[in-house]
């Protein structure tokens, strides 16, 4: 089984079309060049819903370069790459599951990417202490053995 890698370049190609295929229904709903009412009346909603998922993947892709996700979660076909191969351009960035990370060496430029594992956001607050146990009323003290005290 080859380990799956995923290309940067790919990943923001997919996202510059899903941008255009969006500014095309709008071009066409701003001329009137759609076919029925049908598509006009759904025309704004196909654009909000692509725009939303460029969004949000745009999102994701920043959350795995600062190395707060897991690259892992970008995979998809369309930016599938096999590594060493050959295969993509040589600017192309090539980025690997955490756990494929860990067993590969790579290049000092792309050993940034490389994390262990997730790490806090820029502007997260700590996470919190845990607490400790809660003591019963009355200071924690236990009744002595046998029975109630008197």
């Amino acid at each position: 089984m080859n380990p799956k890698a995923i290309s940067l370049s790919a990943e923001l190609a997919e996202v510059r079309c899903a941008i255009a295929g969006a500014r095309f229904i709008a071009d066409a709903l701003a001329t009137h060049s759609l076919d029925s009412r049908e598509q006009e009346l759904q025309a704004p909603v196909s654009i909000t819903a692509i725009l939303v998922l460029a969004e949000l993947r745009l999102q994701q892709v920043e959350r795995v370069l600062r190395g707060e996700e897991d690259p892992q979660h970008l995979w998809a076909p369309h930016n599938d790459v096999t590594p060493d191969s050959g295969e993509g351009d040589k600017q192309d960035l090539v980025l690997r599951p955490w756990s494929q990370a860990k067993e590969t060496k790579e290049p000092a430029a792309r050993k940034k990417l490389e994390r262990s594992g997730p790490r806090k956001r820029r502007g997260q607050a700590p996470s919190p202490e845990p607490e400790p146990p809660a003591q019963p009323e009355g200071g924690g003290e236990q009744p002595p053995p046998g029975g109630t005290p008197s």
